[in-house]
This record gives structure tokens, sequence and C-alpha cells, in this order.
């Protein structure tokens, strides 16, 4: 489907017809659905802002916890391992909604710092769990009670009560307006 338009006179006075695609508002935002309000653009905008403010404020830092050789990342693998027990790599990534290849990652870091280990199964030797080391228990123990040093959750904690249910809930809506597909986010893991 296309229409004609004509482009503005050139030179020569004379305007021209120029043929462009023409995609309906229905095509791109379904049969039901209306174009945005010029509110819920700016909405939008400055959500979208937000965002992107809260992203750069809270990313997980890269640095090691204080007093340990593991990042906050790092540290919610391990505490991971500890509650579920052994899993393979891919069992973690679809836990942590990221890639194979990014747990990939994080379980070599781990196992460089002889936290974690690879064990094949007995009852299929093509697959492989990730294991704690005795090492791997000991710090997630020694950092049993450190879950709150996290600049977000300090945050979260000095809203009121009714403030960080109306985020919670705002968020949510949000997520199933959007229709989320199960989709996985590809972090650049911290090189600790």
């Amino acid at each position: 489907m296309s229409r004609t338009g004509s482009v503005p006179a050139g030179a020569d006075g004379t305007s021209r017809p120029v043929e462009r695609a023409a995609i309906s508002e229905t095509a791109v935002l379904g049969p039901e659905a209306a174009p945005p309000s010029p509110q819920a653009v700016r909405d939008g905008m400055e959500i979208s802002r937000l965002y992107g403010e809260m992203w750069r404020r809270f990313q997980p830092r890269r640095q090691a916890i204080s007093g340990s050789a593991v990042t906050p990342r790092m540290l919610s693998y391990l505490r991971h391992l500890a509650a579920a027990g052994p899993l393979t790599v891919g069992e973690q990534a679809n836990h942590f909604g990221i890639s194979y290849a990014t747990a990939t990652e994080v379980v070599n870091r781990l196992e460089t710092k002889g936290l974690v280990e690879r064990m094949k199964d007995d009852g299929d030797q093509r697959r492989v769990f990730v294991w704690l080391t005795e090492r791997g228990r000991e710090q997630t123990a020694a950092l049993a009670g450190r879950n709150v040093e996290d600049p977000f959750l300090h945050a979260v904690a000095a809203l009121p009560a009714a403030t960080r249910a109306a985020i919670i809930e705002g968020l949510g809506a949000l997520l199933r307006a959007a229709g989320t597909g199960g989709t996985t986010h590809d972090d650049e893991e911290e090189k600790s």
C-alpha cells in the first residue's frame, strides 16, 4: 500500500510527486489501539529518562564487596547455588534471565577463584553441573548478612511502604502492558 505526496518546490519552482509507503497506525499499534495521547508520550519519555537514571545509579557494582573476592553479581550466583544445589550453567542462565554465554563467564570467574567446581552428571556424562567448593560455601556463609549494603536496597528501604507498593504495582503494570515475552537481557558482566 502506498500513497502519493509531494516534495516541496525545487529550484525550478515545481513540486514533484513522491511515492511513500503508508503504514497505518493499526498495523503498528494493533487493530484496537489508538495512538498515544500527547500526555502519554511525555510520560513515556519521562519514564524512559528515569529508567536510564536508575540503571546508571544502581547497576550492580563491578568491584568486589569489601573484605571478599566476589562482586555482588557473583555473590548472587553463590547464594543461588547454596539454596538450590548443583545446577547446570543453562539452569543458572534461566534463573537470572541472562544468556548462556554470560552465565558461563560468571561461572568461569567463580571457578578461577576456587569458589565453584564443575561436576559431570553420573547418569549423563554430557551434562555438567556447577557446585560450590568448600571455599565457596565458606565465602557465601561469611557474606550472609551483607546483602543490604546494596545502595538500591538502601534507597528502597528509605521509601514509605505505600510508595514502594505503588512502584511495584506501576512497574508490574508497565511490564504487563508491554507483554513481556520471557526475553532475557545480556548484561556485560564485571571483570573481577
